[in-house]
């Protein structure tokens, strides 16, 4: 059934070495966007891929729906997102990872809990992480809280609209996952109609992550400060715009 305020929609799906994975997470996550989005898209941002991800992904490239950017050489996360934002010509942007962690069910909860608000994002029910990823994504979360103030907990993908991106300068462009910090960051300060809602997290389909590691956590480290600095940049804060959905509160 279509969500009429959601019927322009850019589902981003950034893929680096996602060979195994992309031939279940695709078709499905197309057939999604067929039915919920009248005027919808998927946008694939192959980061560079070395495997035979280019390979696997040809067959689907006659599809009017789908378009497929590519990197060369891989860039990371932050950089893939941040391509295939400014290349949505949408008026929504949402995303997944390629490596199924969100199972497409879970999307129609957010086209759902968006209500039409500027921007939603995502905590997770349950992530099945091992004790030492959950310490360092805490001590992390601390640290961003810390540096910018922003008490919101981002954990999933998150989903926007368009306008946002001519409405705040990003200055993110590395780390997994800064982007979509400085981006809630940002539209809190300019008074932003922000929600969250809870999603479920699976285990990868298959292979590793390629962004949980002491690297990229440093590197989204720099980032933050990267982030913190261009703060001083913007003008006064605008009006809290929210809904009565106050952000969930930090957990262990």
């Amino acid at each position: 059934m279509p969500l009429p305020f959601l019927s322009s929609l850019t589902l981003l799906i950034p893929a680096y070495n996602e060979a195994e994975n992309l031939p279940h997470v695709l078709p499905a996550a197309r057939d999604f966007v067929a039915q919920h989005c009248p005027r919808g898209r998927i946008l694939i941002v192959d980061d560079g891929s070395t495997d035979a991800t280019p390979q696997v992904l040809a067959p689907y490239l006659r599809d009017p729906l789908i378009t497929l950017l590519r990197h060369d050489p891989n860039r990371g996360l932050t950089a893939a997102l941040r391509t295939g934002f400014y290349a949505s010509q949408t008026d929504y942007i949402t995303w997944i990872p390629a490596d199924g962690q969100i199972p497409i069910s879970e999307l129609k909860k957010m086209l759902i809990a968006s209500a039409g608000e500027d921007l939603l994002l995502t905590t997770y029910a349950r992530r099945p992480d091992g004790p030492l990823r959950a310490v360092m994504s805490r001590a992390v979360r601390l640290m961003m809280q810390a540096a910018t103030g922003l008490i919101d907990r981002i954990e999933g993908p998150y989903l926007f609209r368009r306008d946002l991106l001519d409405r705040l300068e990003l200055v993110s462009t590395t780390s997994a996952g800064s982007i979509g910090l400085e981006l809630a960051v940002k539209a809190r300060h300019a008074g932003a109609r922000i929600a969250s809602t809870e999603i479920q997290c699976a285990p990868r389909l298959a292979g590793r992550s390629k962004v949980a590691n002491l690297k990229n956590i440093a590197t989204y480290l720099l980032e933050i400060y990267r982030i913190r600095a261009s703060l001083s940049q913007l003008p006064p804060r605008a009006p809290h715009k929210s809904a009565s959905r106050p952000p969930p509160s930090d957990g262990a």
